[in-house]
């Protein structure tokens, strides 16, 4: 018996009986039959053998656990991730809009990477697809529209946000007809890695185009702010960390939020060193904290969507997309209320860019030649989800030209109702589409 289950309760086609294999296994889920049913595994028998059983106690410690660890989440990313990640683009010399859409893009899609991770080798559903779609909607329209509507206006630089415009689209297409057939294979995961290649060839090489290409070169502007000699929002200290605690005046709001998210702050000050010590080591750190949490957060939200019978997509659309992004949010808002509205909108882009190349191409990649075979998409509707993602791209680009490039709140109001638009028909088509048939395991 493995995970409650007796080994008389699945049979394949050959009518003989099997016994249930690991949790890692990969074309098994998709043509079980259980009690003469042809029905696939739900994903919660991935996860340890704790609160399996339906039971509304268990969605709702699930789902205030989820919450908390998206604080947990935001916490890492920003006070630990992103300042590495700023001080090694300052070390390299590079300018705003290429870090922003390179190391910065990937700090924060972090999140998302290790997700995808758990969804493909060990929950084998679609939560990671759908957290990567979601992910990047979110980020484009919902970045948008934050640094649009509680930011001032900002001018923007045409040449970085057409041209991560232009590979977000190319990223869009790739997934979209490699989803067609809800097969991918091993050399179309190679494909994602190989395009993500080209990206980065493309922004090395990116002064040297902009010299060829246009007419009145504006030199990018470098990374020229040391973060550890900063005056605003300097790097944090053990003893920051620890010993801050709202102003005496604060109101209630501000101390009960401060006693929600200390215990987060404290175990990663302790476990964690400062970002103003040895950045290597705390990026490597906040990177494991990461994927712990990232695990968590599905197991627990996977506990949610069976409870709820929600399907893995629409969790991942929605809930988890939203949570993983908490860090794309913060640090593309604090760039932008600096004035560097370029920076925040090609870490929303290139996060997009990047989520769909790697976080989605890597972990494809390594199963596809580790288990020599394919990975299966159960939703149908995530193919036309995901081409869906073009509309969004195409809104954001459009009305930035018609507002002559500057980041508003005309703007930003038309990303977040665009955003919530998208999300609603996303959810509809996930319901309408949805033909998988779940085993009920209680019954079994």
């Amino acid at each position: 018996m493995v995970f409650g289950w007796d080994s008389t309760d699945i049979k394949q086609f050959d009518n003989e009986w099997t016994p249930y294999q690991s949790p890692f296994r990969s074309a098994w889920r998709h043509v079980e039959y259980v009690d003469g049913l042809n029905c696939s595994m739900p994903a919660i028998v991935e996860f340890p053998n704790f609160m399996r059983q339906k039971s509304w106690i268990s969605a709702v410690v699930s789902f205030f656990l989820s919450m908390y660890l998206f604080v947990f989440l935001a916490i890492v990313c920003d006070d630990y991730l992103v300042p590495a990640m700023e001080r090694l683009c300052y070390n390299l010399r590079m300018t705003y809009d290429v870090a922003g859409a390179t190391f910065l893009a990937g700090a924060t899609s972090a999140p998302e990477l290790f997700v995808n991770f758990v969804a493909t080798f060990i929950t084998n559903g679609d939560i990671g697809v759908g957290t990567i779609v979601g992910s990047s909607v979110f980020n484009i329209l919902v970045i948008a529209g934050v640094c649009g509507i509680f930011t001032p206006s900002t001018k923007l630089d045409y040449w970085p946000v057409t041209r991560d415009t232009i590979w977000y689209l190319v990223a869009i297409a790739a997934l979209t007809v490699m989803l067609l057939d809800s097969h991918i294979h091993w050399y179309e995961a190679l494909v994602l890695l190989l395009l993500y290649l080209l990206y980065l060839i493309q922004l090395i090489l990116d002064r040297r185009i902009q010299n060829c290409v246009r007419k009145e070169h504006t030199e990018s502007e470098l990374l020229d702010e040391d973060p550890m000699t900063r005056e605003e929002e300097p790097l944090k200290t053990f003893r920051d960390h620890v010993c801050t605690k709202p102003d005496p005046g604060s109101n209630c709001c501000q101390w009960t939020w401060w006693a929600i998210k200390y215990p987060a702050e404290l175990v990663l000050a302790c476990t964690v060193p400062s970002v103003r010590t040895i950045f290597f080591l705390s990026m490597f750190l906040a990177v494991l904290w990461i994927s712990l949490i990232s695990y968590l957060l599905t197991w627990f939200l996977t506990v949610v969507g069976h409870n709820l019978s929600i399907p893995d997509s629409i969790m991942g659309l929605t809930v988890l997309a939203a949570g993983t992004s908490v860090p794309e949010v913060a640090s593309s808002y604090i760039v932008s209320k600096k004035g560097y509205g370029s920076m925040a909108i090609c870490n929303a882009i290139g996060s997009n860019t990047f989520d769909i190349f790697v976080c989605l191409g890597l972990p494809w990649l390594l199963k596809s030649l580790i288990y020599q075979n394919e990975i299966e998409i159960d939703s149908s509707a995530l193919t036309i989800t995901t081409a869906m993602l073009v509309a969004t791209a195409v809104v954001l680009y459009v009305f930035l030209v018609a507002n002559k490039f500057v980041l508003g709140k005309i703007v930003g109001w038309v990303s977040m109702i665009s955003y919530v638009v998208f999300v609603v028909v996303a959810c509809a088509l996930e319901m309408l589409l949805d033909t998988l048939v779940v085993c009920d395991i209680e019954e079994s």
